[in-house]
């Protein structure tokens, strides 16, 4: 006899109000796993919007910089909803709260097994950067400790998670991976409403580690026509900086957070190029989501950008950013059929290492592997 599918209580990010990699992540991954039949409980805060990919428990919560504070009521609230629901599984998106290891004690209390996705970016290791992100993993593997497994989203974050204490036995890698029925080449209406000859896209958060304020000089300073045209999607600390610096610009344009998906595809359909200059990352959903559009994509070594990447795009040093960021738009702007064909590669590379499709299928086997122990236990 087959084994039931699994019951999922999913600690994960709403949006509405976010529209980032962590809620990508969670839109994507639960509403794959309920496409193929499991039972899944959403739990997101209300600080996040929502909009969700499941049946959910919105919980109240206080974001400050990248911390989300669980209220008051919240830890009652998750016992109340998981005794209630008696999962098999609880999966938490890392970070979820400051009640992140909490959560696995209080799923353990009730008979589940636990797995927690990390996210947290790294940088090159002699970096000044380099050396916080791994001062925040011996932080955060403390709380992580208290899982039965973790997901690494690349070999070199499991040898970081390992490095900073959590057993090296109990970490999986499964990369991040998008739907490539979901999101392909096609027309854009967008482009056509931008009246643009050449567009350069970016779409994500724009925190410090991004840059985007290097972008805008670098586009800028390339004195295009205004036919060719900056396209930015996304909020976070630098979004003021960014408006006042292009307030008199008509060739750069800001949409802020977009988190219909239509939109996010016409925006990635759209774009002749995509740029991702981070000085951290794990695994950029986004620039996965542009190869999988078949964008031209420009990224930085940062994290697992540069490998996952491979020969499909241009790869640029962390530092310094110019002049390799500058030579590459200007180089991909020249050169229609070098774009067309790492385009194509682009979505080719995709489809071959990143389907989303093969990561569940990884997860899938992940959880009857934990229930089983679970219940051998």
């Amino acid at each position: 006899m087959t084994a039931a599918l699994p019951r999922v209580a999913w600690f994960g990010h709403a949006e509405g109000r976010r529209a980032d990699g962590l809620s990508t992540y969670s839109r994507e991954v639960v509403g794959a796993l309920a496409g193929r039949g499991l039972e899944v409980r959403f739990f997101s805060h209300d600080a996040d919007g929502d909009v969700v990919p499941a049946s959910a428990i919105q919980l109240r919560a206080l974001r400050v910089k990248t911390l989300t504070v669980s209220l008051p009521g919240s830890r009652e609230r998750i016992e109340e909803v998981l005794s209630d629901l008696r999962p098999d599984i609880v999966h938490c998106s890392w970070s979820f709260s400051t009640l992140d290891g909490e959560i696995a004690r209080m799923a353990h209390a009730v008979g589940a097994a636990t797995v927690a996705t990390f996210h947290l970016p790294y940088a090159a290791p002699r970096s000044a950067r380099g050396r916080v992100l791994r001062g925040l993993y011996r932080w955060h593997v403390r709380n992580l400790s208290e899982y039965d497994h973790c997901v690494a989203l690349s070999e070199d974050q499991r040898q970081l998670i390992t490095a900073a204490g959590y057993p090296a036995d109990r970490v999986t890698v499964v990369h991040n991976a998008v739907d490539t029925d979901a999101i392909s080449p096609g027309d854009s209406d967008l482009r056509r409403r931008l009246g643009a000859r050449f567009v350069v896209a970016y779409m994500g958060r724009l925190d410090p580690e991004k840059r985007i304020p290097a972008v805008v000089r670098t586009f800028l300073e390339l004195g295009w026509p205004e036919d060719h045209v900056l396209v930015i999607a996304g909020g976070g600390a630098h979004d003021r900086r960014l408006r006042r610096m292009v307030a008199d610009q008509p060739n750069v344009r800001m949409l802020g957070v977009v988190t219909d998906p239509q939109l996010r595809l016409e925006l990635l359909r759209a774009a002749d190029v995509y740029v991702l200059p981070s000085t951290a990352e794990g695994l950029a959903l986004s620039m996965l989501e542009a190869m999988a559009a078949g964008c031209a994509v420009v990224a930085t070594e940062a994290g697992e950008d540069g490998p996952a990447l491979g020969d499909a795009g241009i790869r640029l040093p962390v530092t310094p950013l110019e002049p390799h960021l500058g030579d590459a738009l200007r180089r991909l702007r020249d050169d229609a059929a070098l774009r067309a064909e790492l385009g194509a590669r682009a979505r080719a590379r995709v489809l071959e290492h990143f389907a989303l499709s093969a990561g569940i299928d990884r997860l899938v086997d992940l959880y009857a592997q934990l229930r089983a122990a679970r219940a051998a236990a």
